[in-house]
């Protein structure tokens, strides 16, 4: 066997307990071959030491830094749907799977040892790049070989840039796991790179001051089946935060369409299932890309992506369903439930929820905090 024999062999194992199908809950057995794999990739690619990058390499990779695209929007509104719409697109760089800097890992490296930092965050993108959402696909940089690992190569990248990332930038941590992702991808030259992660939202503010060319896409969609969706793919969530999601991404929503801000662009769900190709003329006229047959695939790191759907899994990969393929499930009380959290929200941004009768609005917001 070749130099990469220990990754092979871990890369089996965890390849080997992969899921057919989304898992609903994590698997000890899973997580443990998950980290044993990235200790080995990352060991490897430590003893082989940071890629050298050229100084036209770092020049173009900073430059690309600088132009992020943000798609965000509360969980099951479909962000998702959207990165991968844009994922194989030539002029873009997209992370194949949830940036979450803001949401959740500067919070974890801030908690660790600065010089423990880079390895916790390295091997956390390994684990993604293997396996982004416990779903195919998976191995988006393709399987190792006695000689060649992409995913050691990722590792290396990672060192190279962490040491050359424009540090004035508190996001600089994650710029370097993006530059390295483009550099795999010999994609520098780019004209953006995209992060997709949900709730991102609440952080515009702070994104424009780090950074002012950020464009941001916001997802929305019918609140009714956001809830649905979310009970379904999240059934530990409760009542009163799934609701309280809802109503602080709306709110986002609502305030930014009376800003009127050109670095901001609401897109409806459900106009991208049911007018596709206007919402991909709109998208590329925001992002100021070509429209390239790629755009009408949706993609995970250029292989298929699985549908637009929490209720189907018998369809072929790469499709966009329309609104008559996707499966509600939501009770008359939860209904009831939403109308009373939601109020005029959703109506501003062009959704019906039930209508509660005044009489009954009190007691409804009793039973839903009792309930939550």
């Amino acid at each position: 066997m070749g130099h990469n024999a220990d990754i092979i062999t871990a890369e089996e194992k965890l390849n080997t307990l992969l899921p057919v199908s989304r898992l609903q809950q994590s698997l000890p057995a899973l997580i443990n071959a998950a980290h044993a794999w990235s200790d080995t990739v990352w060991a490897a690619a430590k003893k082989r030491g940071p890629i050298s990058l050229s100084k036209q390499q770092i020049i173009a990779g900073l430059s690309l830094a600088s132009r992020p695209i943000f798609i965000c929007g509360v969980h099951r509104s479909g962000t998702t749907l959207v990165r991968d719409i844009l994922d194989d697109h030539p002029q873009l760089v997209v992370l194949p799977s949830e940036g979450t800097f803001y949401t959740n890992l500067e919070a974890k490296l801030k908690a660790i040892p600065e010089n423990k930092r880079m390895a916790y965050l390295g091997k956390e993108w390994l684990r993604r790049l293997a396996n982004p959402i416990n779903q195919s696909p998976y191995w988006l940089l393709e399987r190792s070989d006695d000689q060649n690992s992409a995913y050691v190569d990722f590792a290396r990248y990672v060192m190279a840039w962490w040491e050359v990332a424009d540090k004035t930038n508190p996001q600089w941590p994650h710029h370097a796991i993006i530059l390295a992702y483009a550099s795999c991808q010999n994609k520098l030259d780019a004209k953006a790179w995209v992060d997709k992660t949900p709730v991102n939202e609440r952080y515009l503010k702070r994104i424009w001051i780090e950074n002012p060319q950020a464009l941001i896409i916001q997802l929305i969609r019918n609140p009714v089946n956001i809830l649905a969706s979310r009970k379904k793919m999240e059934p530990s969530i409760t009542l009163r935060n799934a609701l309280n999601d809802i109503k602080l991404s709306f709110s986002v929503a609502n305030q930014q369409e009376k800003n009127n801000d050109q670095r901001f662009l609401l897109i409806r769900y459900e106009n991208i299932c049911n007018n596709t190709q206007q919402v991909i003329e709109q998208l590329a006229a925001f992002l100021n890309i070509t429209i390239v047959p790629q755009l009408f695939t949706p993609t995970v790191a250029g292989k298929l992506a699985q549908v637009n759907s929490s209720f189907t899994t018998d369809n072929p990969f790469g499709r966009i369903l329309n609104l008559k393929q996707h499966g509600v499930l939501l009770t008359k009380t939860d209904q009831q439930y939403l109308g009373v959290r939601l109020g005029n929200l959703a109506p501003h941004l062009g959704y019906t929820v039930m209508r509660i009768n005044p009489l009954f609005n009190y007691p409804l917001r009793l039973l839903y905090l009792l309930k939550s």
